[in-house]
């Protein structure tokens, strides 16, 4: 029986145990994958502590994780052009990263030029920044105002946006000045004032909010309204008509094969990160609550 990180509740990061769980197989047009490296989400900590349960219910014993790398141990009915053995990343969207093993649906090929923890790295930001950019419809001359711009969606929704000619506004802290300028990006710091701040920079046309941190408010009265304003974990989006955009297999279908390549090239930057065991999710969870890690932190099987 594989092992796997399993939420035994809602609460706080001693909810997850490693335990045993049944091993999935793969159906209709899906991969089993023996994971080699598996990303943690900002997401996944809200989930985990129950902020999002009632626009993302989980079942009992759920196992979290939204992306993983590793090679092909099985594939299902109708998959073609992926055999065993091949190194992939995937996008989890039932989730189910933190695991030995995850079946996925969504997946491509990792070239050998990125690593394994890269490639962990990848999915779940890069279809996150894609989702939300393509969903905000934000185009060439206008202005995106981003909060959480120093984070792992922020840093590749600001890459993206640039690239097609948006200006990018990005909310960050101190430390993160530097890299938002070199990202393409006007960095505005955090705190009271922020808005006054913004607005010196001129208007704004949409806000990803990549933070979801109670910033909905400035963020409604700066775009002018809530259509144009999408947050990624903020549980308070419906109280302000925001939209919670949630991971599906159609909010950016082509982020993963779209942004590898960029990835091998050394055109994308991810944010930088550091890894620890998968059995020690728990404690990876509880770093990244305190506020003290800056780096992400992506789980690791030997």
């Amino acid at each position: 029986m594989p092992n796997a990180v399993v939420m035994t509740g809602y609460g706080p990061p001693e909810v997850l145990k490693w335990a045993g769980v049944p091993m999935r197989e793969p159906g209709e047009g899906q991969i089993r994958i023996k994971v080699k490296a598996a990303g943690i989400s900002p997401t996944d900590l809200a989930l985990r502590a129950g902020y999002l349960k009632d626009a993302i219910p989980l079942p009992a014993n759920a196992v979290l994780g939204f992306e993983a790398a590793g090679t092909v141990d099985a594939v299902g009915p109708g998959v073609t052009a992926t055999s065993v053995g091949d190194a992939v990343a995937a996008l989890l969207f039932s989730l189910g990263g933190y695991a030995e093993y995850a079946v996925a649906s969504t997946w491509t090929r990792k070239p050998d030029t990125v690593s394994w923890i890269d490639a962990a790295a990848l999915p779940s930001s890069a279809e996150a920044a894609a989702g939300v950019l393509r969903q905000l419809d934000v185009t060439s001359g206008e202005t995106l105002l981003l909060f959480g711009g120093g984070g792992s969606v922020g840093i590749i929704a600001t890459q993206l946006a640039v690239a097609r000619g948006v200006k990018v506004i990005s909310a960050v802290g101190e430390h993160d000045d530097t890299l938002a300028r070199e990202l393409g990006a006007t960095p505005v710091r955090y705190g009271a004032g922020l808005a006054g701040r913004v607005r010196a920079l001129g208007a704004v046309d949409a806000v990803f909010d990549a933070a979801g941190k109670g910033v909905l408010a400035d963020a409604i009265n700066l775009a002018g309204g809530p259509k144009r304003v999408i947050t990624l974990s903020d549980p308070a989006a419906p109280d302000f008509g925001v939209t919670l955009s949630q991971p599906t297999s159609d909010r950016a279908p082509g982020a993963l094969v779209d942004t590898m390549p960029l990835l091998a090239d050394g055109r994308l930057r991810l944010r930088a990160h550091k890894t620890m065991p998968i059995q020690q999710a728990a404690e990876a969870h509880r770093q990244l609550e305190s506020g003290n890690v800056r780096e992400r932190i992506i789980l690791t099987l030997g």
